[in-house]
């Protein structure tokens, strides 16, 4: 059903939150081998969550905590480090706003999901990840790594992956939809609610970026 979806995410996100306060509470030493430990972590999680049923309910709620632990990480490093206050508050309800509005796109059938709909936004995402890796390499040889500049071009690669984010809501909404109609046993849920998650934590990460270089532009 849409309300076990919709309490499975937020379970998900509950524990993520809880976590991410203790890993930056509880820990005296945040270092870069722990953000890598939850990054691998969440990866193989969100994987077999996303492709058993049967496994999902187990490994989406591993994802949600290791996920926690790399949110909570990242946003302390943007709150203290960068000395940016309030940027978390400000990127969470930015969040929440877009899904919001998203939500009520698809509802309202303004926007469709559609099969070309699908193959044009799979297509962004791979450009998108071809993109990441291209950058990447180029850091490797000392040019500057595109994600975190406080340029414009930084500041318009994190304006497309929100709006990106954002249309990828749309997808999971869809998903949602399909397997309540087709009657899916409840595991399903927890997939869908793993789904909406990471789609829901882009979206996060990415205001955080895009906050963080419009602060460090008008320093």
């Amino acid at each position: 059903s849409y309300t076990g979806i919709m309490m499975k995410t937020a379970i998900m996100l509950l524990a993520a939150v809880i976590t991410g306060i203790l890993a930056v509470t509880v820990l005296a030493d945040i270092s870069m081998g722990l953000l890598f430990v939850s990054m691998i972590v969440a990866f193989i999680s969100v994987m077999v969550a996303s492709r058993s049923p049967r496994l999902a309910p187990t490994f989406a709620m591993i994802y949600a905590v290791a996920e926690g632990v790399l949110l909570g990480v990242i946003t302390y490093l943007f709150e203290t480090m960068l000395d940016i206050p309030g940027i978390a508050m400000t990127a969470m309800i930015g969040t929440a706003s877009i899904f919001t509005v998203m939500l009520f796109l698809y509802s309202s059938r303004t926007i469709r999901v559609t099969p070309r709909f699908r193959k044009i936004m799979y297509g962004i995402l791979l450009g998108i990840l071809l993109f990441s890796v291209a950058s990447m390499l180029i850091s490797l040889f000392g040019g500057p790594l595109l994600f975190v500049g406080s340029n414009s071009l930084g500041l318009l690669v994190s304006g497309v992956f929100i709006v990106f984010g954002a249309f990828m809501l749309t997808l999971d909404f869809d998903r949602a939809e399909q397997i309540v109609n087709g009657g899916y046993g409840k595991e399903y849920e927890w997939m869908v609610a793993v789904g909406l998650m990471v789609t829901i934590v882009w979206i996060y990460l990415e205001l955080l970026r895009f906050l963080a270089i419009i602060s460090s532009n008008r320093r």
